[in-house]
């Protein structure tokens, strides 16, 4: 990111990554972390940011979760174009809008999906014995675990799943006492999520 230091010189915003997954993004007083994520030997830049601050009186406060669409074709070509200067090939993702939300598919989750079981695996949680699913969520492009029966279990699964999927900045708990799967249920995705049920509660 030595490059990004030296570009944002030259403009009245900065860009850097703070670790892996997140891409922060200042300009005046407003501060936007968007999740980011290698693939196939190019960046992907999610065209929504996860968390927003705001600058006031010498403190960072956090602001509505609300991004504008001119906002956006503002802010995603800036980030894009300090990216390309370095030599660095970006693709933004937009999240689908309307009705066509409600019909994305991503077979990719297949993957990581399994990717998920074998992190809760290597952190001493296996199928059935501590948990009954691991569900994929197309919309908020993330993945549902469902049935944990011990408490204790919920943040060292939230905190695997982290691991494996840095870009997934948004995580939600949530327990279910009846039904045919009850226990604590762990969701992260990448994208704000709109498909979960009512009562859970936002852990970010």
């Amino acid at each position: 990111m030595s490059i990004l230091t030296a570009l944002r010189k030259k403009w009245n915003y900065s860009v850097e990554s703070p670790g892996a997954g997140r891409l922060v993004y200042r300009e005046g007083n407003r501060e936007y972390t968007f999740p980011i994520y290698e693939e196939d030997g190019v960046l992907v830049l999610v065209g929504i940011p996860s968390e927003q601050r705001i600058h006031f009186f010498f403190n960072w406060y956090w602001h509505p979760r609300d991004f504008p669409a001119p906002a956006g074709e503002r802010i995603l070509p800036r980030i894009a174009e300090h990216l390309r200067a370095g030599g660095v090939a970006v693709r933004v993702l937009a999240r689908a809008d309307g009705p066509a939300q409600e019909l994305q598919f991503h077979p990719e989750l297949f993957e990581h999906r399994g990717l998920a079981s074998e992190l809760l695996e290597a952190a001493g949680y296996s199928w059935f014995s501590n948990y009954s699913s691991i569900d994929l969520m197309h919309e908020d492009y993330g993945l549902e675990i469902s049935g944990i029966r011990n408490e204790t279990d919920v943040k060292p699964i939230l905190a695997a799943l982290r691991r494996g999927f840095p870009h997934w900045h948004h995580t939600h708990v949530t327990l279910h006492d009846h039904g045919r799967e009850p226990g604590w249920v762990v969701a992260i995705s990448m994208f704000p999520p709109e498909s979960c049920a009512s009562g859970w509660v936002d852990e970010n």
